[in-house]
C-alpha cells in the first residue's frame, strides 16, 4: 500500500514530485490533458507538505498559480487552504503550494 504524502519524508516527497513531473510530461506529450490536470494537482499537494504552513495567512487574498484568479483564504485544514475564488461565496480548497502572494511572487 502506498504511503500518504503526510507520512513521507522530504526526500520521499522529492522523489514523488519528480515521478509526477515525469508522468505529467508524458501525459502532455500524448495530449492526455485531463490526466495532466490531476497530476499537476497531486504535484502541488506533495509540494505543500514541504512548505511552512505559516506562509499562508487567513484573511489574505492570493492568486492561483498560472492564473489571474483571486482566492481569499478563510481557513486552513492541514496543507489545504479553504476560501472563496473570485469573490464567489462558494467555499473551495486548494493545496497551499498553488497560492501565490501577489506582493511576493511564486511560493516556490
Amino acid at each position: 500500500m502506498a504511503k500518504l504524502y503526510r507520512e513521507m519524508s522530504n526526500e520521499e516527497l522529492d522523489v514523488e514530485m519528480k515521478r509526477l513531473q515525469d508522468e505529467g510530461n508524458r501525459a502532455l506529450a500524448e495530449q492526455r490533458y485531463e490526466e495532466l490536470d490531476v497530476l499537476e494537482r497531486k504535484y502541488y499537494l506533495a509540494l505543500s507538505y514541504t512548505m511552512d504552513k505559516a506562509q499562508i495567512k487567513i484573511g489574505k487574498t492570493y492568486t492561483i498559480i498560472d492564473s489571474q484568479d483571486r482566492f481569499e483564504v478563510t481557513r486552513m485544514d492541514g496543507v489545504m487552504a479553504w476560501g472563496y475564488l473570485n469573490g464567489v461565496r462558494l467555499e473551495e480548497a486548494y493545496p497551499m503550494a498553488m497560492l501565490v502572494d501577489p506582493e511576493q511572487g511564486a511560493n516556490q
